[in-house]
């Protein structure tokens, strides 16, 4: 029987979650759609699905390892109560076979206290912008868990986007104000708003910071679909455009951080 192509297996994903029905569900998954389509031509091309781990931090609705499963990888899931409670997640792990680990505290990562040197790949996808702790003992235990050799693979909104940056000069200008806006805040249910975007010259300094071990590799793209996503926003839609055009300035980053153990932690953990 000849295996299923990532196209395919996306594709029975989109029916899955028509099928469940779920508003947010069906919502993120069309917004989310390309990025799940790179990241699994990713690790289908770089990993052996028979011999790679895979650690996928925030989880969500288990859309990115419901694909890397049909694609034979063996997943283990971290996300918070929240999403573990509903009813159709739990029935999407048990289908396919995923791992469940139950995460409150990502500073202390407590679920993964007595786990060594388990995973060949950790994904971290669209999670860093959101961190409001210091990160440095989250860090700490991930480089544990990972094999050396290992990789953590991390895709994050690119701080220098065009539209990023030509909002902050107009809520400069108009004395508005810097960083996430107050209607965001108030409305929004989330453990964290993109409180911290980075450019690719902050990830390649973030990670040597905490250990010589991290070498990072940084890709810029984009994956919104304009027609489907951004709709009633021409302006945004234009210039994201022309900064996906070039490199520095298009709105998203794929940060492969490779993990060569060998060398000391270079980073204490700040006390108050």
């Amino acid at each position: 029987m000849n295996k299923k192509s990532v196209d395919d297996i996306i594709q029975e994903l989109e029916e899955l979650v028509l099928a469940t029905g779920e508003t947010k569900d069906v919502d993120y998954f069309y917004f989310h759609k390309d990025r799940f389509r790179r990241m699994a031509n990713y690790v289908e091309k770089h990993y052996d699905s028979a011999k790679t781990v895979i650690l996928d931090i925030g989880s969500h609705y288990l859309h990115t390892s419901i694909i890397l499963r049909k694609l034979g990888f063996e997943v283990d899931c971290m996300d918070v109560t929240e999403f573990w409670s509903m009813d159709f997640v739990e029935k999407r792990r048990e289908e396919f076979g995923i791992n469940k680990i139950v995460e409150n505290d990502l500073p202390s990562l407590q679920a993964l206290s007595a786990t060594e040197e388990k995973y060949d790949l950790i994904l971290f996808t669209e999670i860093l912008e959101h961190i409001t702790f210091n990160p440095v003992s989250f860090w700490k235990k991930l480089h544990k868990v990972v094999k050396s050799g290992g990789d953590i693979y991390i895709s994050t909104p690119n701080s220098l986007s065009l539209p990023s940056l030509v909002r902050s000069v107009k809520n400069i200008i108009s004395l508005r104000g810097i960083g996430t806006n107050v209607d965001d805040i108030l409305n929004q249910i989330t453990y964290g708003h993109h409180w911290k975007e980075y450019s690719a010259k902050e990830l390649k300094h973030y990670f040597p910071s905490l250990s010589d071990d991290f070498k990072v590799t940084i890709n810029h793209y984009n994956y919104k679909n304009y027609k489907q996503v951004i709709k009633g926003y021409p302006l945004y839609s234009f210039l994201a455009k022309i900064g996906n055009s070039t490199n520095v300035f298009a709105e998203e980053l794929e940060a492969i951080v490779h993990v060569n153990k060998g060398h000391a932690w270079k980073k204490d953990v700040p006390s108050y």
